[in-house]
This record gives C-alpha cells, structure tokens and sequence, in this order.
C-alpha cells in the first residue's frame, strides 16, 4: 500500500491523515530533538529528517497505535546514525499546512521540558550520558512503557530498566546537595 493509499485509508477509517498524526507529536518529538542534539539548529534538521523519513516509510507502519513510538524509534535511528557521527544532514524544505498545524491538540511548544523543571536538575540531566537520557526522556517525561522504549532503542527491556536505575542515581547524586538545601533527606 502505498503513501497515498495509507492516507485515504486512515482518513476514512480513523479520520486522521498523516500530517495529523505527526502535528500531535511534533512538541515532544522537538523536545526529544533537542535534548538528544543539546544544540536547537541541530535539533530542528533532526526533526525535519525524521518527519521526512517517517512520511517516506508511513506506509510501511502496521498498526497506527504505535505510531508514536515508530516516530521515537525514527528519531533515535536518525541520531545515532547521523548526529553523533557529526555527519551533515541532507536539507530538504518541507511545508505544513499553517491551519493544521495551529489546530493540533497539543501546541508546538519546544520548550515545554525545561519549563518543568528547574535549572539545577536541568544542569544534572544535561551531565548524564545520552544513553541516559534517552531512557529517562522515553520513560519519565513521555511515560512510554518499556516494551516501545525497548523496541525504539533497540535493547532488550532489562536494558531498559537498568539504563533508567542507574540514570536515576546518577541524577539522585548530582542532586543530593540540592535537595538538601531544600529541605530533602
């Protein structure tokens, strides 16, 4: 089945086409960008590259409930294939439609992870290792269950839980002083 196949059958059975799917995500994705990338240029072509590859192969994607974690799954790909082998990303412009975009239920906000916590526990997360991060990120801010963030990092999910314990005490070590300046034990 092909791109525009895939559509129409997903307008006419979920009412969602592609581009809806995708402006849901867009936020989170951009965030995850971000925090992968540490840099908002890098995280943008991260970003348009996974947007691109995702609409290039959305024909392929079996079940549209997964459809989240295909597009984490895409992203992580994109990144370790790319960004942390500082190769140059392929620029391609792509245009969106402006109404869809400011229709979707959630708002394009790329700042919505660091305005949840504070500087002290952004400092200490920006510290760990992305392989960390990635767990935590997948995990503790998007509330994926281990299963998808096993199959989007491709790990097992002992994996999983491991990478989350130890990126858990390595946060609760760069944060012990602080939290005792706050009053925690």
């Amino acid at each position: 089945m092909k791109n525009a196949e895939r559509i129409k059958y997903l307008n006419n059975s979920d009412d969602y086409s592609f581009e809806q799917l995708l402006c849901k995500h867009m936020d989170r994705l951009y965030n995850f960008a971000l925090h992968l990338t540490r840099n908002e240029e890098k995280a943008k072509d991260l970003l348009q590259d996974c947007c691109l590859t995702a609409f290039e192969k959305f024909y392929q994607l079996k079940n549209v409930q997964s459809f989240k974690a295909w597009l984490f799954q895409i992203m992580h790909r994109k990144f370790i294939n790319n960004y942390r082998r500082k190769k140059d990303p392929e620029l391609i412009d792509i245009e969106l439609d402006e109404e869809l975009l400011s229709d979707a239920d959630n708002s394009f906000d790329q700042n919505k992870f660091e305005n949840l916590i504070g500087d002290e526990v952004q400092k200490a997360f920006d510290f760990l290792p992305v392989e960390f991060k990635e767990i935590i990120l997948l995990a503790d801010i998007e509330e994926l269950p281990y299963r998808d963030i096993s199959k989007i990092l491709n790990i097992p999910m002992g994996t999983v839980a491991s990478r989350l314990y130890r990126g858990h005490s390595l946060l609760k070590e760069k944060l012990q002083e602080y939290a005792l300046k706050f009053g925690y034990k």
